[in-house]
Formats: structure tokens, C-alpha cells, sequence
């Protein structure tokens, strides 16, 4: 803790997941808190609350806040952020006196998918055996489902190809209403064939890892650190990325920074532009050459900037792509794109620092929107969506599920998954894999692959792909 403490100060950050903490310190030790007299706080997705946010309601319902929580533990799959499941099933425990609405009817999904869907999470052990499982709606239609199986991995990428046209040529689904699941895509190496057979057939597709892919490059993101420290020029997290995305500075520059801002009591942006003035004594005569050569450039890109006093007409975001036209810094196409998009959404504010942070998590929010192509993304980045076809890729076992993971999330994960069709929903696997895809979860290649373990048995049989799309589509 000492230590996460003193990098924070020397760094000068603070993470999105420390303000529930600060809540929580902060009704602990002021009774009398102002801003926190709510009457009633409704919370959307309550299983997704780890220990410290469930603490922060209790405390606020302490005050006389009355909580309404809306959730489901079927869908409870944040782990990595300590959420569990238990923190929803505890509720009327937590809040003697709370009541329970329990919302069984689902007006999604179709009959099948909820058959389906259901199948898959009355298989975990640990769920509460009163727990009642959704049904479909009296007026919901049948449903299509199907569990497709393919030689390997290449027939399934056509067969997800074929089975996506047919969606859209035969069934008149709009390419925005079809999903594409997997249940990880480390450097998109499992949706590579998949893309590609989607292109060959001009199939417009989109990934929200195009956005972050987007933020993440290079020059984009030494673009968007000189604006950073256009507004600040001691930003220590800027100044640390700009070394990072610089070849032949490394760790040891990095070290002798910081190692300096200990000792000073600075932080890192001071240290370093400190330093920086008088000469980097004690580094080596090449890597000194290197870090002057690298300051010097960004002082002077920060030098011909001329920071409006308020927001552009048309937005900060047109304002940078039109100020890095004229720059040798270069944004991408893709980036430009984004930046004009952005401003769309943004409130008007005449603080660049503060639509500079907006630009990240507004990304995010437009990679995950409806627009005009097929999505394909992960499992867990599905989650809130409704589509009217969702086909999940992989469903085998090392794969869905992942055998260093929790099996009741795995269960949870899929289940997730599968609620998000409304009308139509397609499992495919591969009885073999070569190649990328065959090291993704479980190891093997070549070797023979069997069927999820999370739906063998369950009401939808295992039926060869290719029959499949022959007999419902000629294309």
C-alpha cells in the first residue's frame, strides 16, 4: 500500500476503480457528509458490485436512503473486479424488511433461445435450487437455433461467413442486429478467418478492439500526450507515455527519473523537466543524447500550439485534426474519424484537459453502437446488448469453457451471451483447429476437439455445418 501511495504521488493519478473506496472512507468518517442525502437511489446491474460498493449502499441506507437494486446473478460476470454473485443473493439479508420482485418473464428472447439459454445455467451447481429461470413471453415466436459443427477451423470461418449472409439475405436481418461472440480474442487472432471470410463476401463487420487499436497507436497516442501537456506541462503520466513510445529509451531512464522524484519529494513531470534543464547529470553520454534530443522535440511541438481560450465552434476534437494537418505529427485516418465523431457527444467545455478525458470511454461507447455492420466482439464486451442474431463461436471445451477460469462464470459468461438474440441464435465449433485460433484457451493443435461441456446434452443436437447452410441457404 506504501508503495501504490507514492507512485500515485509521483505519477499524479487516480483510478476510476479508487473513487468507490473514497466514498466509502468518507461516510465512514463524516457523519455529517453533505451531497449524499439521497431518498431513493435505484442500482442498475447490482450483481456487478464488488465488497467496497456494497459497503457504500449500506452505508448510505444507513442514512436513510432507500435502495432499489435491479440485477440478475445469472449475469453476474465481473470477477476480475471482485464481483460475485453472492453480493445480490445476500440483498433482503443485507436490508432486513427489503422486498423481493423476482422477474421471471423474459420479452427478449424467443421460446427456443430461452430453452436453450437455460439449459446452460441450470447446469451450474453453486445456483440457488429455488432460483427460478426465465420464460418467454406468451406472444414470444419460436425462435431459430442451431449448433453447427465444422472439419476445422477454416470451414468454420467460411461457415460463419455463409450462416451471416443467410441471416441477411434470407431472413432480412440487418447486419447492425447480428453479434459475433468468442470468448476471447487476444490480438484478434481468433476473428482473423472470420473477418476474412466476412470480406470476401463484403460483408461490412466492425470491432470495438478497432477503437482501442485506434487510441493505442503509436503516433495517435504522442498526439493526443502533447496536448496533454499542452494543457499541463508537468503531466507525469504524458511525459511517461511519450518515454514508452520512444525507441532506445527505456527502463533505465525511466528508473533514474523516478529514482530522483523519491528522493525529492517532485513528481515524475517536475523531475523530469528539471532534470532535463540541468543536463541529466550521471546518465550515459548516448542515452543523455537520446532524452534531450526527445524533450527538446515535444517542448517545441508543445511551443506552436496556440490553445484556444474557448471550446471551437465545431468541437476540440475538428480543432485537433485540423491543427495536427498543419503538423509533422500525424493522427490516423481512423483517429480523425473518431475525434469528429466524438465531439457529437461531448458537452461543451472550454477545458481541452477535460475533453481530452472524455475521449477514451467515449470511444468505447461508439464501438458498441448499432452501426449499419456486423459486431464481433467477446462474450463479456456482449454484455446489455440485444441483437436479433447472435452466433458464438468456439463452443468447445479449453475454449468455452476456459479451463484456468471459474466454471460457474464460464456458465455465467455464456449464458450471457446467448440472451442477447432475439430471434435467432448459432453455436459453431471445430472438431479440429491449426494454426492461431488452436492455441487460444486450451492448447491443441490438430488434435481432435470436443463439444462444450457447458451445452453437450442440452435441447439443441450437434449437426454438420455445411449440410446445414446447404439445405437453408444456396449462397
Amino acid at each position: 500500500m506504501g508503495g501504490w501511495r507514492e507512485h500515485r504521488q509521483i505519477m499524479g493519478y487516480a483510478l476510476l476503480s479508487e473513487l468507490p473506496y473514497a466514498l466509502r472512507t468518507a461516510l465512514r468518517d463524516h457523519p455529517d457528509l453533505d451531497g449524499v442525502d439521497f431518498g431513493v437511489l435505484i442500482v442498475d446491474e447490482y450483481q456487478d458490485l464488488n465488497a467496497c460498493d456494497l459497503d457504500v449502499l449500506r452505508r448510505l441506507a444507513a442514512r436513510g436512503c432507500t435502495i432499489i437494486a435491479a440485477g440478475d446473478d445469472d449475469q453476474s460476470i465481473y470477477s476480475f473486479r471482485k464481483a460475485h454473485p453472492q453480493g445480490i443473493r445476500d440483498f433482503l439479508r443485507d436490508y432486513p424488511g427489503a422486498a423481493d420482485y423476482p422477474l421471471t418473464i423474459t420479452r427478449r428472447c424467443a421460446r427456443n433461445i430461452v430453452d436453450w439459454a437455460n439449459y446452460v445455467i441450470q447446469g451450474d451447481p453453486a445456483r440457488h435450487p429455488e432460483r427460478r429461470s426465465l420464460r418467454a413471453a406468451t406472444t414470444a415466436t419460436a425462435g431459430e437455433v442451431g449448433l453447427l459443427a465444422f472439419p476445422g477451423n477454416v470451414s468454420e470461418a467460411r461457415g460463419i461467413a455463409r450462416l451471416v449472409n443467410h441471416l441477411i439475405a434470407d431472413r432480412r436481418v440487418q447486419p447492425e442486429e447480428v453479434l459475433i461472440l468468442v470468448r476471447s480474442d487476444h490480438h484478434g487472432l481468433f476473428t482473423a478467418p472470420i473477418k476474412e471470410e466476412l470480406g470476401r463476401r463484403q460483408i461490412p463487420f466492425s470491432d470495438p478492439n478497432d477503437v482501442r487499436e485506434t487510441l493505442a497507436d503509436p503516433p495517435n497516442r504522442k498526439a493526443l500526450n502533447i496536448l496533454r501537456l499542452c494543457v499541463h506541462r508537468e503531466d507525469s503520466l504524458a511525459w511517461a507515455s511519450m518515454l514508452y513510445l520512444t525507441h532506445g529509451i527505456g527502463d533505465t531512464f525511466f528508473d533514474y527519473i523516478y529514482d530522483r522524484a523519491r528522493e525529492t519529494l517532485a513528481t515524475f513531470g517536475q523531475t523530469l523537466l528539471l532534470a532535463y534543464g540541468d543536463g541529466f547529470p550521471d546518465l550515459s553520454a548516448g542515452l543523455r543524447g537520446r532524452a534531450d534530443a526527445l524533450i527538446a522535440e515535444v517542448l517545441g511541438q508543445i511551443e506552436v500550439v496556440e490553445l484556444p481560450a474557448a471550446q471551437p465552434e465545431n468541437g476540440w476534437g475538428h480543432w485537433i485534426v485540423e491543427i495536427y494537418g498543419e503538423s509533422d505529427v500525424r493522427l490516423s485516418a481512423a483517429m480523425a474519424e473518431l475525434l469528429k465523431e466524438i465531439d457529437a457527444r461531448t458537452e461543451t467545455t472550454d477545458d481541452l484537459g477535460r475533453y481530452l478525458g472524455q475521449v477514451a470511454p467515449l470511444a468505447k461507447d461508439i464501438a458498441l453502437e448499432k452501426n449499419g455492420k456486423v459486431r464481433i466482439m467477446t462474450l463479456a464486451g456482449s454484455k446489455g446488448l440485444t441483437v436479433k442474431a447472435t452466433i458464438i463461436a468456439g463452443l468447445e471445451t479449453g475454449l468455452i469453457p476456459m479451463d484456468d477460469c471459474d466454471p460457474a462464470e464460464e456458465r455465467r459468461l455464456l449464458y450471457v451471451g446467448m440472451t442477447r438474440a432475439e430471434d435467432f441464435l448459432f453455436g459453431t465449433w471445430s472438431r479440429r483447429r491449426r494454426g492461431p485460433t488452436a492455441r487460444m484457451g486450451r492448447d491443441q493443435v490438430v488434435e481432435r476437439r470436443h463439444l462444450s461441456t457447458l451445452i453437450d446434452g442440452g435441447p439443441v443436437e450437434s449437426e454438420d455445418g455445411d449440410e446445414y447452410l446447404n439445405t437453408v441457404s444456396s449462397v
